[in-house]
């Protein structure tokens, strides 16, 4: 780990990993990751996956895992959590709810209620946030599903590529 320029955020997440048994590696960029296409530009788009945080109209945050291509279904989220609306949670409210900044989201934080789209196990392994803004992390997916034990069920729609 000596020299390789993990971030604050990112050396807890590793540091986290670590001590549950979650294998991992992080990819490092120059600047930070803002886009799909940036994060194209090392890894493969159709392993990318997004941890979005979210707040219910009880003001109880979440997490939606999806693949980077989809798009969230908030109608499909408003049914599976029986709330009257769901919504993106602020830059604050994303620190203070996951322990991360938004863009360097993990899967691994604070957030114990999961929703994790089925399109996400397609994949054997899966490029996450990874702690900082600048950073992926490559994980398992089946260490995301034993760890997080999320709600497994649709919530995305595929954004149309064209």
């Amino acid at each position: 780990m000596v020299g390789c320029g993990l971030g604050t955020y990112s050396k807890s997440l590793g540091n986290d990993l670590v001590s549950k048994g979650v294998w991992h590696h992080f990819v490092e960029f120059d600047e930070p990751v803002r886009t799909v296409e940036q994060a194209a530009s090392k890894v493969p788009v159709e392993k990318i996956v997004k941890s979005i945080v979210m707040i219910d109209s009880d003001d109880r945050p979440f997490l939606a895992i999806v693949r980077a291509e989809s798009r969230l279904s908030f109608k499909k989220i408003k049914k599976i959590l029986e709330v009257r609306d769901v919504r993106l949670a602020t830059p604050s409210e994303v620190l203070k709810s996951s322990g991360y900044p938004a863009g360097g989201v993990p899967p691994f934080n604070r957030i114990q209620r999961v929703l994790l789209d089925p399109n996400v196990l397609e994949n054997e392994v899966c490029f996450v946030g990874g702690g900082d803004v600048d950073k992926l992390l490559e994980v398992r997916t089946a260490d995301i599903v034993e760890t997080l034990k999320p709600k497994i069920a649709d919530i995305s729609r595929i954004s149309s590529l064209g």
